[in-house]
Formats: structure tokens, sequence, C-alpha cells
């Protein structure tokens, strides 16, 4: 009897325990989600309906009575996701005739976690925090990048829109894959039109703000109207009168007919807005190829049009070297596509944008060396060989040091880039001792603080795939050591144009890593579908993408997107707009053959022509007029200007509070004063009358507009 007892108590027990488990179970799964994604959006949700109570938000400063209305909107968040959750399995039950609780509290809960990146995103939202804190926008970004992917994971099955599905027989070969054949080139042509558009206006926009200066502006102008003039690639402004005295790019005669149609520095910056915006095309294609999914490629496409470092390296003036982000991509793709005719011709225009890039083509040979499939082996040695060909005849013929990172009195060295593992400025050389004997300093210096928020901006809004991407990682090397390396702040920063040695490179590698991930060769080993993981990481990289540009590109105005040194004009106001009136003013006063001499912010104003030099310095004397910023004369070159005017060699035209236009006298005019002078070119010019009028004081200086003009002063950045 007492053992019948015993047996029915254990039985009641172990009915107990299983309950008070499923009831457990049901908690954990029930409870903490639907209360996680109220809050969510409870606190999201009072963010943006607050933009003006972020700062005390942010500092947790806000009134009692404040926190009180917020903890109870939150709580309100949490109800209403809560009847949500009820109102789904209703529908299931009277659908079903089953409630199954457990099972749609769990579907929910998988697909709802792309709201748990709300709090992340509203955080984002704290005034100047990428400018404080960018390591803390960034982690946010990768927390909400996450959430989006983990979310993204458990939806759907993946339906996809391919060239194979077009052609197959069935519902798949309906309207939408009709539509999508379209549909998706007018997006890409759409992304390309407007990306174009947006930045050459912009950067159009920041050149009349005077934002732009002589380095480099003002040289790339220069050398398009050179070339077009019977000069390849002079430049008045550098040593020799030649941009192979710093490097050597070709591809600028190829494009300098086009300067005709406007022969002014604004056609160089819609020149290369146009151009990196056509990169849209090639990521497109090539994730095409490889993902065989139009919207996931059209999405790719989209990644490149929002990207941060593209913004930065297309508004920090014009630059030969910017050029090779689509062309980069585009060799990719015909690589990958097996069009070998293109290949070699987008590989010849690459080696043609600037003499290093072909030490960057010879990692991408060493990639088709890895690459097992037919024929590629050849491909890649051939490519290493041409390119380290072109680079040795470039170097000793057409460019005036033979050095790699140039040396000598008509050349411009680049040594003091590497000037932490160069301290003698020896050379390549000096960079090898360096690695060789102090390889811990050496990885302390590619491991600075900067330098590993440099490669989140490059790497987190493409959810780091490109290392994914095996053998191609490889090709990452040459530009990781040549921007890791640098002690020079320009040379990893988004915001100058050596980004473009990476980041092409890694957007090629994108598309390649998501297909390795949907073929399960590392989703295997996670136990993951890897095609629902494919999708995962590509919703992710949008989500980071998204966010990455909007705290730290070019499209939304916030506190760290810069072009160079200088923040982004994106209007001009009523006094900037008076200010480049005037600069128009006297440019037009200047005869089209006199010699110009003008400081750096003038100098892309006054480039279009035969003799354009720095002011001051000793081939400025040669100038017929002088237009210049006094602010930018710093020191003994302040004084030289003063004694100039004192001693009657500069007669000012016409001035603008510290801009003024100065004509040169001759010393035998001076005698005459009373008497109009002649022009040097034999044109009088119009008069011009003195203005009153403020200039911009708002434009933040560079470097380049505080230190004194030498002669020859070096390239920029």
């Amino acid at each position: 009897m007492l053992a019948n007892h015993r047996t029915r108590l254990n039985q009641a027990l172990a009915k107990l325990d299983g309950a008070i488990e499923r009831l457990a179970r049901a908690a954990l799964t029930l409870a903490p989600w639907p209360v996680l994604f109220g809050m969510s959006l409870g606190v999201a949700g009072w963010v943006f309906t607050h933009p003006t109570r972020l700062a005390p938000f942010g500092t947790n400063k806000l009134p009692e009575l404040e926190r009180r209305w917020m903890a109870g909107g939150v709580g309100a968040a949490v109800v209403a996701v809560g009847l949500a959750y009820f109102l789904v399995m209703l529908a299931r039950r009277v659908r079903t005739g089953s409630w199954a609780v457990l099972e749609t509290a769990g579907r929910l809960n998988r697909a709802l976690r792309p709201l748990l990146a709300l709090p992340f995103v509203a955080a984002l939202k704290l005034p100047n925090i990428e400018k404080e804190s960018p390591k803390t926008a960034l982690f946010y970004a990768a927390l909400a990048a996450v959430a989006v992917g983990a979310g993204a994971y458990t939806w759907g099955k993946g339906p996809r829109l391919s060239p194979a599905d077009d052609d197959a027989p069935g519902p798949r070969a309906g309207a939408l894959a009709r539509a999508g054949r379209w549909l998706a080139p007018l997006g890409v042509l759409g992304l390309w039109a407007g990306y174009a558009f947006f930045f050459a206006r912009l950067a159009i926009t920041n050149h009349h703000a005077l934002h732009t200066r002589t380095p480099d502006l003002g040289y790339y102008d220069n050398i398009f109207y050179q070339s077009i003039h019977g000069r390849p690639l002079g430049c008045s402004f550098l040593k020799a009168g030649y941009h192979g005295s710093a490097h050597f790019d070709p591809i600028l005669v190829l494009l300098s007919p086009l300067y005709l149609l406007y022969p002014r520095a604004e056609f160089l910056l819609v020149l290369q807005a146009v151009w990196l915006g056509t990169g849209v095309v090639p990521v497109y294609l090539l994730a095409r190829e490889k993902l065989e999914h139009r919207g996931k490629a059209l999405l790719l496409a989209a990644v490149w049009a929002i990207y941060p470092a593209l913004h930065g390296a297309n508004m920090y003036e014009f630059h030969s070297l910017a050029l090779i982000s689509p062309l980069v991509v585009w060799l990719l793709y015909f690589y990958e596509a097996g069009k070998d005719r293109h290949y070699w011709v987008t590989l010849g225009l690459l080696l043609l944008c600037r003499e290093d890039v072909s030490l960057l083509m010879c990692f991408v040979g060493l990639y088709a060396i890895l690459d097992r499939r037919a024929g590629k082996t050849r491909m890649g040695w051939t490519t290493i060989a041409v390119s380290l060909v072109y680079f040795v005849i470039v170097k000793l013929f057409f460019m005036t040091s033979a050095g790699i990172i140039m040396s000598g009195k008509d050349a411009y060295s680049y040594a003091y880039y590497y000037e932490e593992l160069i301290p003698n400025r020896s050379g390549v050389g000096g960079l090898l001792i360096s690695f060789l004997t102090n390889p811990v300093f050496t990885l302390k210096v590619a491991l600075e603080e900067p330098k590993i928020n440099f490669l989140l901006l490059i790497f987190l809004p493409l959810c780091f795939l490109p290392f994914v991407a095996r053998p191609g990682r490889w090709m990452l090397v040459y530009g990781l050591a040549f921007c890791l390396l640098a002690s020079r702040d320009a040379v990893f920063s988004i915001h100058f144009q050596y980004s473009s040695i990476l980041f092409p490179i890694a957007f090629a590698l994108t598309p390649l890593a998501l297909k390795r991930v949907e073929d399960a060769a590392p989703a295997a080993f996670l136990g993951l579908d890897g095609r629902r993981l494919s999708r995962a990481l590509l919703a992710a990289t949008l989500a980071a993408s998204v966010l990455v540009s909007w705290k730290f590109g070019g499209l939304i105005e916030n506190a760290s997107f810069r072009g160079g040194f200088a923040r982004v004009a994106r209007s001009l106001t009523p006094e900037q707009e008076a200010t480049y009136t005037w600069v128009r003013q006297q440019v037009e006063v200047i005869p089209p053959g006199a010699v110009v001499a003008a400081t750096s912010k003038m100098g892309p104003h006054i480039s279009n022509r035969k003799e354009a030099y720095f002011y001051p310095g000793e081939r400025a004397e040669r100038a017929h007029y002088v237009l210049l910023d006094e602010s930018e004369l710093k020191g003994k070159n302040q004084e030289r200007h003063s004694a100039a005017v004192k001693r009657g060699e500069l007669e000012e035209i016409s001035r603008l509070k510290k801009m003024a236009l100065f004509k040169r006298v001759k010393p035998a005019q001076r005698a005459a004063a009373a008497e109009p002078d002649e022009d040097p070119t034999g044109e009088a010019p119009p008069e011009v009358g003195k203005r009153n009028k403020k200039p911009d004081a708002g434009a933040p200086a560079d470097p380049s507009s505080t230190a004194e003009q030498d002669e020859d002063p070096p390239p920029g950045p």
C-alpha cells in the first residue's frame, strides 16, 4: 500500500517537474523577446520623436517626469507587441484549429529580431557621436547589422530571380521574372545617374565655396589644359613643369580631349563623379555572375553608391588614383566571367592610371596563380610580368626618378609618407630593414587606433566578407600594407584617394564570398543553411552600409564627413556666392595668354592656362597678374608680398577684404604713374571696381593653406 502511494507521488512529482520545465521554457520563449521588442520600439520611437532631447538622453540626465513618460511609452509598446503576438496566434487558431503557442511565438521571435537593431539606430542619433567616438558609432552599426542579419536568416525560403529562372517553364517565368530583366538594369542606371548628379553638384558647390586648392585640383586642371595644347602631362606648378616628377598617369592624356567641352576645373569634378559612379555597373554584373540573382546584385550595386570611402575619394579635389576604383571591379568581373580580351584591355587602362597601380596588379596576378581554374595560372604570371615590365619602363624612361618612392631634385619624394618606418628617408630599402629588424614596431605602427577605425570604415559596410573569399583575399595585401604602414594621416583616411587601392578589391570579393557561403563551405561547419546564411549576410551588409554611410558618408550631412582636410560645403551662403562672383570677375579680367601666379586657394580658378604658378615664388616673378588670398601668406612670404606692393612692383586692381588681384608693373612704367599701364600681354584689362563685401570666413583651412609656399610645393596627399 505504501509502495503504491509512493509510486503515485513520484508520478505526480514527475508530471509537476515536466509542467514546470515546460512553463520555464514557455516563459523563456514568450516573455523576454516580446519585452525586448517592445522596449526597442518604445526607445526608438521616443528618440525619433524628441530630437531636441538627445543630449540629456545620451548622458541619462532627463528630468524625472520625462523619464516616467518615456517609461510609459515603452510599457505601451510592450503591451502592443504582446497584443500582436496574441492576434497572430488567434489567426493561427482560426486557420488550423490549434493555438500552437510555443511554435508560433518562436517563429515570431526569430522573424522580429531586426527590431533589436532599433535602439542602436536610435543611439546613432546622439549628437556628434560619429566625430567624438567613431568606434562607438561603428560598434552600434555592427550590432544593428547583426540583428538584421539574424532576422533575415529566418525569413522565407530564399526565392531567387536568376537568368536560369527567366528561361524556366512554370510560374517563375511569369510577370515578376520578365519585369526583373529590365527593372534591375534600370535600377543600376538610376543609381549611376543619381550618384553622378549628386556628387557632381556637391563637388562644384564645394569648389565655388573656395574649399579646393591648387594641390591637387589646380594641378590636374593644368595637366588637362597642357595635354590638349601639345604638352602631355605638363604642369607649370610642378618641378620640371611635368607631372612625371610626381606620378605618371597617361590616362589623363586620353581623357583630355573631353576637357574641350568645358575647359575649367568644374569639368574635372563632373568627370570624376560620373566616372566613379560607373562602378555600380561592374559591381552589379559581377554579383549577378556569381550569385545568379538580380535582386542581390542590385543591392550590392546600391552599397557601392552609398559607400563612405568612395564619397571621400570623390570629394577630395581630383586624382588619377581615384579613377582606378571602377576599373578594378571591371577587371575582376572580366576575369570571373572568362572574358580574357576585355581583361587585358582593362589591365592596360589600369596601368595608365598611375605608375604604382602596376604593383597592385601584381597581387591580382597572384590571385590568378592561386586560382585552380584552368588557364588562370598563365593569366596570373603574365599579369605580373606585364605589370613589372611596365613599371620599370615608366620609371626609367618617363619619370624624373627611377626610385620606387621617388628621390632627386627633379622629383617629389614620398619617403616621408612612411617616416616612422623609414626614419632616414632611405627609400624602400629602409622600409624593408624596419620590417625585418623590428617587426614588433612595424606591427605597432599598423595597429594604431586611427588605422583600426580606418579598417572598420572600409570593411564593416561589407560585413568583413572580403576576408572569407579565398584565395582572392590575397589581393588585399598590397592595399593593407600601403595604408597601414604609413605615417601620414591622409593615407589611412577614407577622406582621401588612397583607399581606392583597397575598397574596389573588397567590393569585388564580396559576391565571391557570398557565393562561397551559399555553397555551404563555411556554413556546414556552423550547422547553418548556406543559402539562408548568404541571404542573411547580404541583409546585414545592406544594414551596415546604410548606417555607416549615414554617419560617415557624404550623402547625408554629419559631423564626420570631409573632402580631404576640410568639411564639404553643401550650399553657398549669400556671402560665399558674392565671394565666388568676385573671384570669377577677376579671372575674366585676366587675358587668356597672361602669365598668372596665385595662392593655393585661388589656383584652381586660374589653372586653365599655359603658365600658372604658385605665389610667391621665384617663377611668380614672371607673372603678369597675381590673384591671391592674403590670409594664405605667412611669415616671410607675407613680408615679401608687402615689400613688392610697397615698391610699386604690384598694382592693386581689385580687392575684396583679404582677396585681391594685382597687376605687375614694369620698372619703366612706375616713373609714369599717371599714364595707364600697358598690359604685358598687349591687352588692356577692363576696369574693375573695388568691392567691400566680406569674403567667406567659414571655409576651413588645410595644411597647404597655412604653410609657407615654396617655389615647387609638393603634390597634395
